[in-house]
C-alpha cells in the first residue's frame, strides 16, 4: 500500500519552499531518534507566516505527520493544520483543517465549501478538548483504501492551494486591536493542543514525560511572542 505520511508530507515540503520569502528558522529538534523511532522537524518562516512547521516521525509500524502553520497575527490568516496516523494497514487518523483566529470567517466559509466537496467513509468525532479551535469544514477521518488516500491527497493540494492564495493577498492590519485578538486566538488554539493527552503519552512512551511536555510546549504548540513578531 501507498504511504499516505510520505506522499502528503512531500508534497507539503515541496510546496512550502514555494511560499513568498521562506527562510529556514531556529530549529531545537531538527532529529530526534532512540531505537524506537526516528522523528525530523522542519521549520520556516516568511513574512506572513511565523511558524511553518513539518514533523515527520517514524517506528517500526506508525508512521505520523503533524504540519501547522501559524500566521503573523498582524495578517488577517487562519491557522493551516493537517495530521496523519498511519499503520501498514489502515490510516487511523487523517485530519485537515483552517483553524479560525479574528477576521477570517469569510476565507473559512471558502474553504467550508472546498471540504464539502470531498466525503469520506469514515468521519470520526472532533475530540472534546478541540470542539471550539476547528472550522466547520475540518475533516477527521480513518481511512482504510487506496481510493480515499488519493482523495485525501487531493483535497491537502486543493487547501494548501487556498491557504497560499491567502497567504499572498493577505494586507497588514494596522489596528493592533486585532492583531492581539489573534494573538489570544493563537495562543487559545496552542492551550487546547496541548490538552490532548494522546499527544503526550505517546512521546513519554518513546521519551521520559519531562523531554514529551517541554517538546509539545516549545516545538508543536508553541505560543507567539509578541516583540519577537514585532521584529520579523
Amino acid at each position: 500500500m501507498v504511504s499516505l505520511t510520505n506522499e502528503v508530507s512531500n508534497y507539503i515540503r515541496k510546496e512550502l519552499r514555494s511560499f513568498p520569502n521562506v527562510n529556514s528558522m531556529e530549529n531545537k529538534y531538527p532529529i530526534v531518534e532512540n531505537d524506537r523511532v526516528f522523528i525530523m522537524n522542519e521549520m520556516h518562516r516568511s513574512q506572513k507566516l511565523r511558524k511553518m512547521h513539518l514533523e515527520t516521525g517514524y517506528t517500526d509500524n506508525i508512521e505520523v505527520m503533524h504540519c501547522v502553520l501559524f500566521p503573523n497575527p498582524d495578517y488577517p490568516i487562519p491557522i493551516f493544520g493537517a495530521d496523519i496516523v498511519e499503520t501498514p494497514t489502515v490510516v487511523t487518523a487523517a485530519i485537515v483543517d483552517l483553524s479560525p483566529v479574528y477576521g477570517t470567517k469569510r476565507l473559512l466559509e471558502i474553504f467550508r465549501d472546498v471540504s464539502y466537496k470531498y466525503k469520506f467513509k469514515e468521519n470520526r468525532p472532533l475530540p472534546l478538548w478541540g470542539d471550539d479551535i476547528f472550522s466547520q469544514g475540518c475533516k477527521f477521518i480513518r481511512i482504510k483504501t487506496e481510493e480515499e488516500k488519493y482523495k485525501y491527497l487531493e483535497l491537502i493540494k486543493e487547501t494548501l492551494t487556498l491557504y497560499k492564495g491567502i497567504v499572498e493577498n493577505a494586507v497588514f492590519d494596522m489596528q493592533w486591536i486585532n492583531t492581539m485578538k489573534r494573538i489570544d486566538d493563537q495562543c487559545w488554539y496552542c492551550t487546547s493542543q496541548r490538552k490532548n493527552k494522546k499527544t503526550k503519552a505517546v512521546l513519554s512512551q518513546w521519551f521520559d514525560p519531562e523531554w514529551a511536555e517541554d517538546y509539545i510546549n516549545d516545538v508543536l504548540f508553541d505560543k507567539p511572542k509578541w516583540q519577537a513578531l514585532s521584529n520579523t
